[in-house]
């Protein structure tokens, strides 16, 4: 009687794992649908190196190139608005040179190392002279004229605009707040840039040469990361650790993110909004209440803290103004993983970017 009874209890046990591992196997099949389903391909920067996914095809490159001055002396890079070449930002050729910074446009490849771009097949190559300029990060207009540069403390850079053979086109300043309190500026498909200083968004559009910048929107006390969509209807941002979105004009604001947040940790909660091309979805890196851990192994988009730096995983929703909740994995929400793996997530701790 008691092998009677063993038998019985490990055919319960095989039941039950044969039908959890296929509910997580359905699970995988819904995600990596949803997945593919999604516009156009999303590039990203982690660990000193930058990738990208391609949804439609599920082509996957977590290095498409290294990034930093110990590796490929890149600082940065940005994806042209037909999602065929690459800007790169990088240091200039010279001892103790703290005042250039070299900007390149060249078609994009895979694995692209410093020793490629001396091959005389750049598009454009040109240098920004700015007093004691470091690191610079660089974006690229639609129609592949102008380049936008984030505004820098500890050179006193405004945001600016630059032609791509290095001219300065305007910059914009704002007396009394401090260049820390300045937004990463944002194009969209009409060469509108849009850029945020202090609690105000502005924009500049080339029909009068950036002669320009009106004051769009006021926002409240606290909000960054701001973005807009590539159609200039809608704007996303953070405020209070979550997102939240509203049209331009600042009507129909709406909470659409939410998850469990610390109040120890103060970067916790979602972080660097990016729309989706056709403006239908939004990117972002984010957290849930598994808290901080230590890997980027985890499938659930958790708040980590690295060596010098702090890092989530990129989850996307629809960019419908519904409010999605992060902490259910039901909730509509999707974390991407690498292609045939449901629990090895992508992490991104800058240059969050979707063409």
């Amino acid at each position: 009687m008691p092998v009677i009874r063993t038998i019985k209890i490990l055919l319960c046990l095989c039941v039950i794992t044969a039908v959890s591992c296929k509910k997580s196997t359905d699970d995988n099949t819904v995600r990596e649908g949803a997945v593919k389903n999604l516009p156009g391909t999303i590039y990203w920067y982690f660990a000193g190196s930058a990738g990208y996914y391609e949804f439609n095809s599920g082509k996957f490159v977590e290095e498409m190139m290294k990034m930093g001055v110990g590796s490929s002396r890149f600082d940065a890079f940005d994806i042209s608005w037909d999602n065929k070449k690459l800007l790169l930002t990088m240091d200039v050729e010279g001892t103790f040179n703290f005042d250039e910074r070299r900007l390149v446009l060249r078609d994009k490849s895979d694995h692209l190392t410093y020793q490629n771009i001396q091959d005389g097949n750049n598009i454009k190559d040109f240098t920004f002279e700015w007093g004691e300029i470091a690191t610079t990060y660089a974006h690229l207009s639609p129609n592949e004229k102008y380049v936008a540069v984030d505004a820098q403390f500890f050179s006193d850079l405004p945001v600016s605009i630059l032609g791509t053979d290095g001219t300065l086109i305007s910059s914009w300043v704002v007396n009394g707040v401090s260049f820390l309190n300045y937004g990463i500026p944002v194009w969209t498909a009409d060469n509108t840039l849009y850029f945020r200083i202090g609690n105000n968004l502005y924009k500049s559009g080339a029909a009068d040469g950036f002669s320009t910048a009106p004051k769009v929107l006021a926002l409240d006390q606290g909000s960054s990361f701001v973005t807009v969509n590539p159609q200039g209807t809608k704007i996303a941002f953070r405020r209070n650790k979550h997102l939240w979105m509203c049209n331009i004009d600042g009507s129909q604001l709406q909470q659409i993110t939410t998850s469990q947040t610390f109040d120890a940790i103060d970067y916790d909660g979602e972080n660097r909004p990016v729309f989706s091309p056709d403006g239908k979805y939004i990117a972002f890196t984010g957290a849930t209440r598994s808290g901080t851990p230590w890997s980027e192994e985890f499938p659930d988009g958790s708040w980590v803290v690295t060596t010098g730096g702090k890092f989530g995983y990129i989850i996307v929703i629809p960019a419908d103004g519904k409010l999605y909740d992060l902490d259910d994995k039901h909730g509509g929400a999707i974390w991407l993983t690498h292609p045939g793996s449901g629990s090895r997530a992508v992490a991104c701790s800058e240059m969050l970017i979707w063409r």
